[in-house]
């Protein structure tokens, strides 16, 4: 599951993120688009968390046979 779930994630969080960054300079006046772009970054380094998570448990010790 952790193979696609981080890419997933990842993906996703770049979009929220762009999608903030626009609408935070399209609505100069609310600033809503502040939490999305916060939510993009919190994704993205969940994404990066996963991911390292993922290859730490699946890596092997020893990969050179003796």
């Amino acid at each position: 599951m952790g193979r696609w779930l981080a890419p997933l994630m990842g993906v996703v969080g770049l979009l929220t993120l762009v999608a903030g960054v626009v609408w935070a300079e399209l609505d100069m006046d609310t600033m809503g688009g502040v939490p999305l772009v916060a939510a993009g970054g919190g994704l993205l380094l969940a994404a990066a968390v996963v991911a390292a998570t993922v290859e730490g448990s699946t890596r092997r010790r020893d990969a050179l046979p003796r």
